[in-house]
């Protein structure tokens, strides 16, 4: 028997009838507690960044609820940091944030049989108007869409790790 070679593993970008809505999902191999817990600590979105501009977190709890504040230092060319507010806070179905410009961060998970999860991530810029004018994501929508699908993987690995562990 011969090995086969491992398929990459990728997340459904999803088209949401709006270009100002960036939104992808993967189902993970994990229930909805553990990959919840990685997204409730700041200091893990690093580790799960698929645009690598996530650096670390400067200020902020070390697990999120709602209202919390969190400050993040960022690289996208430059480095500059931004202040995120929890908006949405269901523990292990959805929590999303906010920066000053508006941009929408959310993860929505929703369970599925044998322990599994499927998870969208979307990044809505709306709520942003004018401002959204002022984010490098939005200067390269589908480079952004792309990134959402990598974060979505890397969080997939990082969730299954843990439960295999």
């Amino acid at each position: 028997m011969t090995d086969q070679p491992m398929l990459p593993v990728e997340a459904e970008i999803l088209d949401m009838g709006d270009d100002r809505i960036l939104s992808a999902q993967i189902e993970i191999d994990a229930p909805p507690e553990v990959i919840f817990d990685i997204l409730v600590q700041p200091r893990r979105h690093a580790d799960i960044d698929g645009s690598r501009s996530v650096q670390h977190v400067i200020s902020g709890p070390e697990r999120l609820s709602l209202g919390d504040r969190f400050k993040v230092r960022m690289r996208i060319r430059i480095s500059y940091w931004v202040t995120n507010t929890v908006l949405e806070f269901e523990p292990n179905r959805r929590i999303s944030w906010a920066h000053l410009l508006r941009n929408r961060w959310t993860y929505e998970l929703i369970p599925l049989d044998s322990g599994r999860t499927l998870v969208r991530e979307t990044n809505d810029l709306r709520a942003a108007g004018w401002r959204a004018s002022l984010s490098p994501l939005s200067r390269n929508l589908p480079a952004g869409q792309r990134s959402i699908a990598k974060s979505l993987v890397q969080l997939k690995r990082l969730a299954e790790s843990e439960v295999a562990s």
